[in-house]
């Protein structure tokens, strides 16, 4: 695959990349309704001000006869929490009576109305599909009575029913760009602009889609008083508030991704039909027509949703894109599809070692677990010629971009015949 690569680094560590999942491509059919409190009584980003109604469909007595078949009736009690940020989501909820608000906990952990749901409306987000946290929190207004969908019953629905199956997939989908887009239900990094950890988290955050704050202690009173409180030495940033209130000092990716409960239930008496090492195009190809065929598969990557090419800023030559797409879009479109048919995805583990002495396969993870699994497949990809830089190692994924382009190319070879050096990174 060709692509072009950002030229210049990141400027600012607010700066947020495009969400890992994106919006459906289908035309706005929204009211024009002004952006920040909307005509439905939502709370959403200005960029998602046209499409409350994607959002926040209502569905009629007769589409929620339909669904019946996959869920099961439960009441809550006035003031109960039918989901909490932070913990295992129960999947989809269709309210049947009564009422109930859903919020977001900003960095101070005071809550931000997003929605007052009612008879006919929905809850769930895109991660419901693999049970993961919820993200924001759901309380009961008065006594209220709902069909529960669970995730593999929730993912039957999307299949099974195909115009509504659109209709809530939709939906699932532009809910978790709003909450990306305002950092809802994620952890709070707290750092300096430029951090070079700092800018590492973000990434990693970005690319795999999941929600998060950046917040500068030498310009926000909070954060300063965090500093305060735990003192960290300049090695320990950036802090990491997590939504359970836990607070890591400049954690690794694998750190964080257990903490935010990113990983999927990994059981080593479970044996897949499919594990898939490397989560890039290929691998999430492979993912979307295993699982769509029903079996059981496990996506696993040592770095993030997308791989490689998740870091092109446009891929012009993948087939059905006459226009181009950036690979990050590629790989959130991917990364749902997966989802949608079941695919576990676990992202950073590493796979040191593979057994094929034994039947079924084994698996041994950097984590020290062992999975199994019939057949694997390996999609790790390739890896990209690096400029001969000396010191270049020290600035890999810290924000630092490159892109060798034709012009680029030519004048390095004029200077080569020329007895000219290449440039050096001071130490």
């Amino acid at each position: 695959m060709k692509d072009r690569t950002a030229t210049q680094a990141t400027g600012s560590a607010t700066t947020r990349e495009a969400p890992l999942v994106m919006e459906p491509s289908h035309p706005d059919d929204g009211a024009d309704v002004p952006a920040g409190t909307t005509a439905r009584g939502a709370t959403i980003p200005d960029s998602l001000a046209l499409r409350v109604d994607q959002m926040f469909p209502t569905l009629t007595p007769a589409e929620i006869g339909r669904l019946r078949r996959f869920g099961t009736i439960k009441t809550w009690q006035p003031g109960a929490l039918l989901f909490e940020s932070g913990k295992a989501g129960p999947g989809m909820i269709i309210l049947l009576r009564g009422r109930v608000a859903v919020t977001r906990k900003n960095a101070l952990s005071r809550d931000t109305p997003i929605i007052e749901h009612t008879t006919g409306q929905f809850m769930a987000e895109v991660g419901q599909l693999s049970g993961r946290p919820a993200l924001v929190d759901a309380r009961a207004l008065d006594g209220v009575e709902a069909l529960l969908i669970d995730p593999p019953s929730l993912r039957a629905l999307v299949i099974a029913e195909a115009e509504l199956g659109e209709r809530v997939m939709r939906a699932l989908i532009l809910r978790r760009v709003g909450l990306i887009e305002t950092g809802a239900g994620g952890p709070v990094l707290i750092g300096a602009p430029g951090n070079a950890d700092l800018m590492r988290l973000q990434g990693f955050l970005s690319r795999n889609g999941h929600p998060y704050t950046v917040i500068d202690p030498a310009t926000d009173p909070a954060a300063g008083e965090i500093m305060k409180l735990h003192a960290p030495r300049p090695a320990e940033l950036p802090l990491v508030v997590c939504p359970d209130g836990t607070v890591m000092k400049c954690p690794a990716e694998q750190e964080l991704a257990r903490r935010l409960g990113m990983y999927p239930a990994l059981s080593p008496e479970h044996v897949y039909d499919v594990a898939i090492v490397g989560a890039g195009p290929a691998g999430l190809a492979s993912a979307v027509y295993a699982a769509s065929e029903g079996l059981s598969v496990l996506v696993l990557d040592a770095r993030v949703v997308g791989g490689q090419a998740g870091a092109s800023s446009r891929i012009e030559n993948y087939l059905g894109f006459p226009t181009g797409i950036s690979g990050q879009a590629l790989a959130g479109r991917a990364f749902v599809q997966a989802q949608k048919f079941g695919a576990d995805v676990a992202v950073p583990v590493a796979v040191t070692r593979i057994d094929c002495t034994t039947s079924p396969l084994g698996l041994y993870l950097d984590c020290g677990t062992r999975l199994c699994a019939q057949t694997v497949v390996i999609a790790s990809g390739a890896s990209y010629r690096h400029p001969a830089i000396p010191g270049l190692s020290r600035y890999e994924g810290r924000g630092v971009y490159a892109r060798e382009s034709r012009e680029s190319r030519a004048l390095a070879d004029t200077r080569t015949r020329s007895g000219q050096k290449h440039g050096t990174i001071p130490r």
